[in-house]
């Protein structure tokens, strides 16, 4: 439902007039200063980007079919069933390799007193607390 409402917001929105706030918005660019630390942040034209290209839209010929009121909406209630039905066989398929693995995991073996851990993580946590990396006994 997400999806599918993103898509047509954002079509009704491309129809704007070039003067409406929404339109002004959504293809601006804010001009704040350098940012020194950390990741990007996110903008709203991304997540359109992440979203066409899940629903198998052009992205860079949506706005083209935007234009046509009855093609956007026919072309969006297309991708959104085909994305929902794709989105319900990875959940399926997924499911089943989760409850059986077939893949045994990894043993670790600590480096100063040979304790197994099954995952990595908690190998770097037992390794930091080993009584005999600090030369006690076990």
């Amino acid at each position: 439902m997400i999806v599918k409402s993103r898509l047509r917001w954002v079509g009704h929105v491309h129809r704007m007039v070039d003067h409406r706030l929404p339109k002004i918005v959504m293809y601006s660019e804010l001009s704040s200063g350098y940012r020194e630390r950390g990741a990007p942040r996110k903008r709203y034209k991304d997540s359109l980007k992440r979203t066409l290209s899940a629903c198998d839209i052009d992205v860079q010929g949506w706005s083209d079919l935007a234009t046509d009121r009855s093609a956007w909406r026919c072309r969006i209630q297309e991708a959104t069933t085909k994305f929902e039905e794709e989105r319900i066989t990875a959940a399926n398929n997924k499911r089943p390799r989760r409850d059986n693995p077939t893949q045994t995991p990894t043993p670790h073996p600590c480096r100063h007193c040979s304790r197994i851990c099954r995952a990595r993580i908690g190998l770097i946590s037992h390794e930091r607390a080993c009584p005999q990396r600090h030369g006690q006994p076990p």
